[in-house]
């Protein structure tokens, strides 16, 4: 026997002598003549006994249905595959134990008001169980849970590492997590219940430091989050919460809330986040005094549903589900400047420098001269009426300006650098942008979904994904701007009925101008040169292209699934492959257009039927192939000899028109092809 356990025997001895009705009973698989097992002590124990557990390796389930204490000295205790330690005594306690081994089944489970102390428990499903009890100083590692409590108890200053679920599970009411450090969990705290408090953990390396779904009236007050994947601290369909002076730091998101509201967010420090404070579907919280530092989006506030963007309504009847309606004053700060949140404000001036700006179901607003970068979005007005946005520089965001819901709103002279979205405007009616510029934007430079009647004038899209894009924006209006280097179109519209797109700039774009599934939409103007494609036509009914120019790129133009379009007076010149390219479409008109130098045809049409193609210039195109145009199709290459048909190069006739038909390989023929270029305009001779 060691000195050091003959030393200690001695003592218990003493112990022993000097109590009265209390015993001490030792487990050593050592000393002759002792207890060797934890179960046979506790079959020799009294309640108000204490049992020590000397070192060793015990292979053993114990079930403690006595008031006692067993305390370990370096003792090991394995559950081979069962519950080590079933705690149904109350009062009873364990302290101090290495405990592993119990499988499927919880390393210990607390039944009575029993306490689990300074225990190291590994290589469970659950670590500790607990309905009732204290859970202390505990080290937990390679558990899928680390501690589940299903009733009230307090769980204080345990070190949790590696579970696959969670660190700290609270299934019930009224329990007290204090002073936890919880480490690459699943969720390091995850609360379903009521009346919890969670106060001066520290929670990193999770997907989710504190997680609360459908629970209400709970404290997190005082706790470090850093470095979990998807937040700080997660609210989901949780009301009535309070999460205050907390720290949160490198996470996805510092505070996240989704169909949560009525919560007081207070005098949080949030830092070096994904996101500071995001709100999904979750109206009417309030915020006060929180501090968002260098995050990369620091606030973000979104409708869980936004319905229909199709549907216009009334800005005062909202489609959304309420998520806007905040409270939020000038007590948050990000990155020192205030955060300006009005709701419901009417006829004010704002020039004073905000951190973000949130005008919701305002009228007859004006701001100017804002700087605000790195937010969800920079400006967002939601509801608004009648208010105007100037001279503003917005970068960094995900959006830089957001308008929803919104009547009659300016937007002017206002730059948008190196966001997702420059400007996004949803759902709104008559907006007017002027003089504005997005640049560098990694989705949209401009998106106008669902508007009606909004127009952007003399405004610039540069090295955009896309430049201008309308999507259900009917009778919307882009005019002499300036869209260029997009990775993807310079100006697109889908479903965007009746729009036009006149005198703009569209260069060094994949495609300049792509319309789809647009009836009735105007391109008249605009200068569409050195594109992949200039413009892009496709399965939409009516409108027009006219008296625009499609100038070395390379294809000039591009028409697929098409009907009852006219193509009038356009210079399509000088493209690398095709002039004009034309497929499966039928009864539209292509007149007075100039085909020039085009680099393998001016004009193919395939599959096509029953277009006019009259009065058009066709001047050395088809250098690859030596054609100037071919059809394979049923079309009309003339309007009789009264009109005529076209202008070759490559085919000589006399008189304006003349006689002498054009074959246009392989089905086509020209009647009365022309002698002069632009014949049809001069007298003949």
């Amino acid at each position: 026997m060691g000195l050091w356990r003959a030393v200690l025997i001695m003592s218990l001895v003493v112990m022993i002598v000097s109590a009265s009705s209390a015993r001490i009973l030792v487990v050593d698989q050592e000393a002759t003549g002792a207890i060797r097992s934890v179960n046979a002590a506790l079959a020799n124990a009294q309640n108000g006994d204490e049992i020590l557990v000397m070192a060793g390796y015990y292979r053993e389930s114990v079930d403690v249905n006595k008031l006692v204490s067993i305390k370990g000295y370096g003792a090991i205790i394995d559950g081979m595959g069962r519950t080590t330690f079933q705690m149904r005594s109350y009062g009873s306690s364990i302290s101090n134990l290495t405990i592993l081994g119990s499988g499927r089944d919880p390393a210990v489970v607390v039944e009575g008001y029993a306490s689990v102390t300074g225990c190291n428990i590994k290589n469970s499903s659950i670590g500790i169980a607990a309905y009732k009890g204290v859970v202390s100083n505990n080290t937990i590692s390679a558990t899928a849970y680390g501690i589940r409590l299903n009733g009230s108890a307090i769980v204080e200053n345990n070190t949790i590492s590696g579970p696959l679920g969670a660190g700290i599970e609270v299934r019930c009411n009224s329990s007290r997590i204090l002073s936890n450090i919880v480490t690459s969990a699943g969720n390091a705290i995850d609360v379903v219940g009521n009346n919890n408090t969670v106060l001066f953990n520290h929670l990193s390396s999770s997907n989710i430091g504190i997680r609360l779904k459908s629970s209400s009236d709970n404290i997190m007050m005082n706790n470090t989050c850093e470095k979990n994947r998807i937040a700080g601290v997660y609210l989901e369909d949780s009301r009535n919460n309070s999460v205050s002076s907390n720290r949160f730091l490198r996470n996805g998101n510092g505070i996240l809330l989704k169909s949560s509201s009525g919560n007081k967010i207070i005098g949080n420090i949030v830092e070096l986040n994904e996101y500071g404070i995001s709100m999904k579907g979750s109206g009417g919280n309030l915020l006060r005094e929180n501090v968002l530092i260098s995050n990369i989006y620091s606030l973000r506030i979104e409708a869980g549903n936004l319905g229909d963007l199709r549907l216009i309504s009334d800005p005062r009847a909202r489609m959304d589900d309420n998520s806007f309606n905040q409270s939020i004053d000038e007590s948050n700060t990000i990155d020192g400047r205030p955060v300006l949140y009005l709701v419901g404000a009417r006829n004010v001036s704002i020039d004073k420098s905000y951190g973000f700006v949130g005008l919701i179901d305002c009228e007859n607003i004006t701001m100017r001269n804002q700087s605000i970068s790195n937010s969800s979005a920079a400006i967002m007005l939601v509801g608004a009426i009648d208010s105007r946005i100037s001279d503003c520089r917005l970068s960094r965001s995900e959006i830089g300006l957001s308008i929803l819901d919104s009547k009659g709103c300016v937007v002017e002279n206002t730059t948008a650098e190196s966001c997702g979205i420059g400007f996004w405007f949803g759902r709104s009616q008559d907006i007017f942008v002027r003089k504005s510029a997005a640049l560098n934007c990694t989705e949209s430079g401009f998106r106008l979904e669902g508007d009606r009647r909004s127009r952007i004038t003399d405004s610039r899209a540069e090295n955009c994904t896309a430049g201008m894009h309308l999507l259900d924006a009917l009778s919307s209006e882009i005019v002499r701007s300036r869209i260029s280097s997009s990775s993807e179109d310079g100006i697109r519209l889908v479903r965007s009925h009746r729009s036009t797109v006149k005198e703009n700039e569209v260069t060094g774009n994949d495609n300049g101008i792509a319309i789809s599934g647009s009836n009735q939409c105007v391109l008249a103007m605009n200068n569409a040169s050195a594109n992949g494609i200039g413009i892009r036509i496709e399965q939409l009914s009516g409108g027009s292209a006219a008296d625009n120019i499609a100038f070395r790129n390379r294809e000039g133009i591009f028409v697929n699934g098409v009907k009852e379009f006219q193509f009038i007076g356009n210079n399509i010149s000088m493209n690398e492959r095709f002039g004009m390219r034309m497929g499966s479409s039928s009864g539209c008109n292509i007149s007075d257009n100039r085909f020039v130098g085009n680099g393998m045809l001016g004009l193919s049409l395939t599959d096509c039927s029953d277009n006019r193609i009259y009065h058009n210039s066709f001047i050395e195109n088809g250098s690859m192939f030596g054609q100037n145009a071919v059809d394979n199709g049923s079309n009309l290459w003339d309007m009789g000899p009264v009109i005529g048909g076209n202008y070759w190069s490559d085919h000589q006739v006399s008189g304006n028109p003349g006689d002498t038909p054009k074959n246009v390989p392989s089905k086509g023929v020209d009647r009365y092809p022309f002698e002069r270029d632009n014949g049809w305009r001069s007298p003949a001779l």
